[in-house]
């Protein structure tokens, strides 16, 4: 009989223990939070499910410390980069939330590791083959220095230069490098210059066009001899000659002191030198002026009377025709420059 009893009152007791079991795990499973997914209508009226708070969004007044940390809309960054500028370690400066372990940054919400960026910011060179510096225009003293400068980055190295003064290639070593040294003691200088580079792959690039200005001193003219005429050889020899006799700045007279080697005025008869005294000094811009009966070459021939009698009178004024006018002159830098001619026969 008690053996009965205390069957049942064991079997009782395992069933109250499976009761209890069984109550305690519907219980948890009750106060377990509920698989949710936030719609837009739900993030809009403030919903804190689980996927809300995975978003890091902002919208709807969030407190939470998802959405909480300062300088921007959620998301937790760890190490360097950033969500957005890429401006500075662990900041989270940026857009929307992201859980960023390690370099770089994120514009989105996500998980980013490691580095990279996916917005603007900083960044290391593309390696974009181009120009960093383009060449200046420069004005110089004549018979003074001058240089020109380029910079490129990226492509392939090595690089190869070729620079151009008024469109034409300069030859020779000079124009092969990433700077062009020239000088002002020519006027055929000035103009401008303009460099291609390629590199090792051989793309090509050209800079832009730099101007070189050559000044002129303001220097005025001595007296003494000015001349203006040797033979070929004088005039080659001495390339400033003959641009200067008739060059791109018109055409001039140039003092005994452009003779630098002495050759010329000793040797008159052979340097075939014309040249004509001026008796007194000039100041820069100073004016003179040469009877129109003198035989200036490349600059004035004597023109002959239109109604001479006899040959010997060809030049000679008549009591009908006067030669009239002068060949004027202006001092520039030890100089004397044609200005004007206004010879030319006039009736009485």
């Amino acid at each position: 009989m008690n053996g009965r009893i205390l069957r049942k009152i064991r079997n009782f007791r395992v069933l109250s223990a499976l009761i209890i079991a069984s109550l305690t795990i519907v219980s948890f499973q009750n106060c377990a939070p509920q698989n949710s997914f936030c719609s837009g209508e739900c993030a809009e009226e403030g919903s804190t499910t689980e996927a809300s708070k995975g978003s890091g969004s902002s919208a709807g007044g969030r407190t939470d410390i998802w959405g909480s940390r300062p300088g921007g809309t959620g998301g937790v960054n760890m190490g360097g980069g950033s969500n957005s500028s890429g401006s500075g370690s662990g900041s989270s400066s940026g857009g929307g939330g992201a859980v960023t372990i390690g370099g770089g940054g994120g514009s989105s919400g996500g998980i980013s590791t490691g580095g990279g960026s996916s917005s603007g910011g900083g960044g290391s060179s593309d390696g974009t083959f181009r120009i960093t510096t383009q060449p200046a225009s420069v004005s110089v003293q004549e018979n003074g220095d001058f240089q020109l400068d380029v910079a490129v980055t990226g492509g392939t190295q090595p690089y190869t230069y070729q620079w151009y003064a008024n469109s034409k290639a300069i030859s020779g070593g000079f124009g092969n490098y990433a700077f062009y040294s020239g000088s002002a003691d020519s006027w055929k200088n000035e103009g401008t210059y303009y460099v291609v580079i390629k590199d090792g792959k051989g793309q090509s690039l050209q800079s832009t066009m730099a101007r070189v200005t050559i000044l002129e001193p303001t220097v005025g003219c001595t007296a003494g001899k000015y001349f203006t005429y040797t033979n070929a050889t004088y005039d080659q020899g001495y390339n400033y000659f003959t641009e200067f006799f008739d060059g791109p700045r018109g055409k001039f007279l140039l003092h005994q002191s452009y003779d630098i080697y002495n050759m010329l005025f000793p040797y008159p008869s052979y340097s075939q030198l014309t040249y004509f005294n001026v008796p007194s000094n000039l100041n820069y811009l100073d004016k003179t002026w040469i009877s129109c009966r003198s035989t200036i070459p490349r600059i004035h021939t004597p023109a002959v009377n239109p109604n001479y009698e006899y040959y010997s009178d060809r030049y000679a004024d008549s009591s009908e025709w006067k030669y009239d006018g002068n060949i004027a002159f202006e001092c520039r830098n030890k100089k004397l420059k044609l200005i004007s001619n206004t010879c030319k026969w006039v009736r009485r």
